[in-house]
């Protein structure tokens, strides 16, 4: 399967740039696509669908406030369903350079920084934040660069916040380095990112650290908030999917790819986690191919 790349168009010395969709103006038969360079702020108001962010597949409706990151596909479909007049849909695209060098690093940024990173797998605004941000919208006109700007900033602000936010995509599909992380934990986590794909034994990992398997595997939880073994299936599911989403390679070199050894285990866990087969899933994908 090949994902749609879009050029996210700017005029000259922009860093973003706002679209608003109203009504019949509102368009969600655009495919499955990703953006290389460009984060996307999107709110939808009034409308009810699916979308799909990388390797999560979930209903929307009512009000939906979601933050990518570059690089991850995603699309929205109503599936046909006509919009009533007062459905709303805004979109901001803006670089990554909008927030970084002297500026991102400040602490009055923090919170935006926190936001952006956390975006590499998406992210969705829940609860009393999305509330503030839809209030905050509703106050918008979007007519003036430097207001949109302050517009943004405060949006970015609540994804930054430790709580109502939740990360759409899993950790096998877009794997993190957390630049929060402690050196012993972040240690651990990037051996298994390089090994996860074959057998892999706690007594293995716990040598890393020098501790038994049984204290490994209570620490390994107390900072992931997983055990050991869930955390390495997440890792197979999501390379898996991602494997589905960007590539035609059969269903059984997708299993041994992705760290499993039999087809028949593969198949089972994956409909456990997705709700449906490998194969059915990439047909979902393959259906906002515009290929």
């Amino acid at each position: 399967m090949k994902i749609l790349r879009e050029h996210v168009t700017l005029g000259e010395n922009e860093l973003f740039v706002v679209h608003l969709f109203q009504g019949e103006e509102i368009d969600l038969s655009y495919p499955f696509h990703q953006h290389k360079a460009a984060f996307e702020l999107t709110f939808t108001l009034g409308l009810t669908g699916t979308r799909m962010i990388g390797d999560q597949t979930k209903p929307f409706s009512g009000e939906d406030v979601v933050l990518i990151a570059p690089g991850i596909p995603h699309c929205w479909q109503d599936h046909g369903i006509a919009n009533p007049p007062e459905a709303k849909i805004v979109v901001i695209q803006f670089l990554e350079r909008l927030y970084s060098g002297p500026l991102g690093a400040t602490s009055a940024l923090k919170k935006v920084s926190r936001g952006l990173e956390h975006s590499r797998r998406g992210l969705e605004l829940k609860g009393k934040n999305k509330q503030e941000a839809l209030a905050l919208l509703s106050e918008a006109d979007f007519q003036d660069p430097f207001e949109n700007f302050i517009f943004l900033t405060r949006i970015l602000e609540l994804f930054g916040s430790t709580r109502d936010t939740e990360q759409l995509c899993s950790q096998g599909y877009v794997p993190l380095i957390d630049k929060n992380r402690s050196t012993r934990l972040e240690t651990v986590l990037n051996y298994i990112q390089k090994h996860y794909t074959r057998k892999l034994m706690v007594a293995e990992v716990a040598e890393l650290l020098h501790m038994s398997p049984s204290a490994f595997s209570h620490y390994f939880k107390k900072h992931t908030l997983k055990s050991f073994a869930h955390y390495i299936m997440e890792m197979r599911l999501g390379k898996a999917a991602q494997l589905l989403h960007h590539s035609d390679i059969p269903i059984g070199d997708v299993c041994m790819e992705s760290g499993f050894q039999n087809v028949s285990h593969f198949n089972r866990s994956f409909r456990r986690t997705y709700g449906t087969t490998p194969l059915k899933f990439r047909k979902l994908s393959n259906h906002f191919d515009p290929s």
